[in-house]
């Protein structure tokens, strides 16, 4: 596995948007988005981050994705609820760094975690310039993920 961090999971600029954590009495953020255009992928993260405790919002590509974020920034505290978006990066209509570029041309500062079969520097370093938490090649190590979505979601 190999895995690129920046320093965006750090900083966070707009986290006054986001009221996660248990200071003051919140809750901390508790849905991942998840978007992964291969089913069985997508149902094994499902199932990995729902016995962790979170809800799994699925999308099957970015444009859902998108869609599902429109969806959540139109219900009281949805985008606090947030904690991660976990996406993949080749994926049909919409891909994983085209919807970063679109979450922080909106600047929705959510962390999001890309995960890619094709992690060349070209991929590591877009995304990094687009401020992803993370990328993780495939095959990649599922606890190392888990732990980082505990993490980010703390």
């Amino acid at each position: 596995m190999r895995a690129t961090s920046t320093a965006a999971a750090e900083e966070r600029p707009l986290d006054s948007e986001r009221s996660g954590g248990t200071a003051g009495g919140t809750t901390p953020p508790s849905v991942v988005l998840l978007a992964e255009d291969d089913h069985a992928m997508r149902e094994l993260l499902k199932s990995v981050f729902t016995a962790d405790g979170y809800e799994v919002v699925e999308a099957r590509d970015g444009s859902e994705l998108i869609s599902h974020l429109h969806d959540l920034a139109r219900t009281p505290h949805g985008r606090e609820s947030l904690a991660v978006v976990i996406s993949d990066v080749r994926m049909p209509r919409l891909d994983g760094l085209d919807v970063l570029a679109a979450l922080r041309c909106a600047h929705w500062y959510t962390p999001v975690i890309l995960i890619t079969a094709f992690g060349d520097e070209a991929t590591h370093r877009d995304a990094h310039d687009f401020g992803a938490v993370a990328v993780l090649d495939k095959p990649f190590d599922l606890s190392s993920l888990r732990d980082l979505v505990r993490q980010i979601a703390a």
